[in-house]
């Protein structure tokens, strides 16, 4: 199938002068979807002059992240949203040129190999650290950029297939896969960070896990001696379990903080209307 004449001729009109023609393109264009902006990459763009050719790249990123941006929203309405499908669209929205079929299968396979390992029959204690060894030993996660300045090291696609990403990145994949083979693993928010925690059957905290030090276990005795190793003071008051959404808020606000390091400011604003369509609580 190639493109039709009405959407040769919109790739045209995306350059007009008059900002309200650029506008009703863009509507136009976010109607027909993301077929249609596959289209136009596949066959128009490669034909386009070359002094054009990056404009064209550029508003389409616009399209495309504004397109993820509506079907996250749309996603948003479950209250229990699936994880891995609303964070592939943060990084979408962050990078509308990523590789959708790599980042569902870099998934599939990772927890595919983690859920031969672990099982029902298992104590929660055993079963972590055999996620932990799988997660930090044999699969190779691994913190790098501990001061956050590398777009490469926070979008979760990259650090998917590379192993190696900031902190915070390697901390979401840890919840993201935990979750995907069934462990009860959740955040404990506090302002400015969190921690992971397993929960039982009725919601209460069994242990905590660290992730700094390959997803040590702690329990409760320590949670004070955990604080003081992050730099930070320990108030129980402050402390909330908060459910799998608030992990697509702190993704986002990585990922803001990283490109304000960066001075894309294209990409910050992309990442504030995602923090807003989550409702603006922040927890980093």
């Amino acid at each position: 199938m190639r493109p039709d004449s009405e959407l040769i001729s919109l790739v045209y009109l995306m350059e007009d002068p008059d900002p309200v023609v650029r506008n009703a393109v863009k509507e136009r264009l976010m109607e027909r979807g993301e077929e249609a902006i596959d289209l136009i990459e596949r066959y128009v763009i490669p034909e386009a002059e070359e002094a054009k050719k990056e404009k064209y790249i550029s508003i389409l990123a616009e399209i495309k992240a504004d397109i993820a941006l509506d079907k996250l929203s749309s996603l948003l309405a479950d209250p229990q949203p699936k994880l891995d499908m609303a964070m592939y669209l943060i990084t979408r929205i962050a990078d509308p040129f990523v590789n959708d079929v790599l980042f569902f299968q870099s998934i599939e396979e990772l927890s595919d190999e983690i859920s031969m390992e672990i099982s029902e029959e298992k104590t929660p204690v055993e079963n972590v650290e055999i996620f932990n060894y799988l997660f930090f030993k044999r699969i190779g996660f691994k913190h790098l950029d501990t001061r956050m300045q590398d777009s490469e090291k926070a979008l979760m696609d990259r650090v998917l297939l590379s192993r190696g990403g900031n902190p915070v990145t390697v901390s979401l994949v840890y919840f993201l896969l935990a979750g995907a083979v069934g462990l009860p693993v959740y955040p404990l928010c506090f302002p400015g960070g969190f921690v992971p925690v397993y929960l039982d059957n009725d919601g209460k905290i069994l242990f905590y896990l660290n992730i700094f030090k390959k997803g040590a276990i702690f329990v409760e005795d320590t949670l004070r001696q955990f604080f003081e190793d992050i730099g930070m003071v320990y108030n129980p008051d402050s402390l909330r379990v908060e459910q799998e959404r608030a992990l697509l808020s702190i993704y986002a606000e990585l990922l803001a903080f990283v490109f304000r390091n960066n001075g894309d400011n294209v990409s910050v604003t992309r990442m504030e209307r995602v923090v807003s369509v989550m409702g603006g609580k922040r927890f980093l």
